[in-house]
């Protein structure tokens, strides 16, 4: 008799990971089954149950999941305003969203738009762009603005009469003028 409810549960879980439906993964508990893992873009219904395709169901149409075992699935982000949709929401991904053209994505998951900062400006904390501050510069785009170093380093490798090479570093100050007829 176990032998036939073994074959029963496994050719349930064939047929679910055929149609990617109900539960990817799960251990015999008794008479039960408990799931462990559900297919992608299913979520979890109850944890332990007869059979593995009942324990779990597809999302809903507009809602996703990335968690093997959750109990819900989220809504989809919607592109709104200033926003362009990048990629469509699936069961397994949520909407992508970027901003249209000459704005920037506000934060990491791009929830909002900025305007694009060109060279030589910085964004603020209002959204805007302003002029990089005198002894600043900015040579990206949309990026803080950065002091003028008035310190250049530079570092030379020579070969020494061992064998061995040599590097010897050096700081300029802007303003002094450095020379050493041994460094060519």
């Amino acid at each position: 008799m176990a032998v036939i409810a073994w074959l029963i549960v496994l050719f349930l879980g064939i047929q679910c990971s055929v149609g990617e439906m109900g539960c990817q993964q799960w251990e015999i508990n008794g008479s039960d089954v408990c799931c462990e893992r559900c297919h992608p873009g299913n979520r979890l219904v109850q944890e332990c149950g007869q059979t593995p395709k009942e324990l779990c169901t597809p999302c809903e149409p507009g809602t996703y999941t990335v968690h093997p075992k959750r109990y819900r699935c989220y809504p989809c982000t919607q592109c709104v305003g200033a926003q362009v949709l990048l990629q469509a929401c699936t069961p397994t991904t949520d909407t992508k969203c970027g901003c249209r053209e000459g704005l920037t994505c506000g934060d990491e998951s791009c929830s909002f738009c900025v305007t694009t900062c060109e060279k030589g400006f910085e964004p603020t904390v209002n959204r805007d762009c302003r002029k990089c501050p005198n002894g600043t510069f900015n040579d990206k785009v949309h990026q803080k603005c950065k002091p003028w170093s008035t310190n250049i380093s530079y570092c030379v490798k020579r070969p020494k009469r061992s064998k061995q090479t040599v590097t010897s570093c050096s700081v300029l100050t802007t303003g002094y003028s450095f020379s050493d007829p041994s460094i060519t």
